[in-house]
C-alpha cells in the first residue's frame, strides 16, 4: 500500500489516533501481516477484493461492517463516521484533517477521543 495511506485502516479507523499504533504493541496496522489482525473479517474481505478501504466497496456498508460498527465499541462507531466523511470530502482531505486532529500543537500525538496531548509534560 502507498505509504501516505498507511494510517487509514481498512474499516475506516485512523491508526495515527490509536495508542497502540507503532508504540505499545508495535501494531503496524491492519494492512500488514501480523497475528493481531489476521482474524479480522473486514480485513479479509478488503484484501480479497483488492480494496484500499471498505468505503470503496460497492456493497458498503455491508453486513460484516454493520456488525463491526454496531458492536458497542466506541472506536468502531468512529470508523463508520470516518468512512462517511471520506466519501464526503475525499481521502486526501480526510487524512489531512485526521493528522491535524490527532497532533498536539507541541508536535506529539493525540489519541482517539483525547482532549489532551499524550505527553504528560505538555501544557498545551
Amino acid at each position: 500500500m502507498m505509504e501516505k495511506y498507511e494510517k487509514l485502516s481498512l474499516c475506516g479507523l485512523y491508526c495515527g489516533g490509536c495508542k497502540n499504533y507503532k508504540e505499545n504493541y508495535n501494531c503496524m496496522g491492519c494492512k500488514n501481516e501480523q497475528d493481531l489482525v489476521n482474524d479480522c473479517p473486514t480485513r479479509a474481505c478488503c484484501i480479497a477484493k483488492g480494496l484500499l478501504h471498505c468505503g470503496l466497496c460497492e456493497d458498503f456498508p455491508c453486513s460484516v461492517l454493520n456488525e463491526f460498527y454496531n458492536d458497542g465499541m466506541k472506536h468502531h462507531q468512529l470508523a463508520y463516521k470516518n468512512m462517511l466523511r471520506i466519501k464526503e470530502i475525499g481521502l486526501e482531505q480526510w487524512i489531512l484533517e485526521q493528522e491535524e486532529k490527532h497532533t498536539c500543537k507541541c508536535g506529539k500525538k493525540k489519541v482517539w477521543f483525547a482532549t489532551k496531548c499524550t505527553d504528560k509534560d505538555c501544557s498545551m
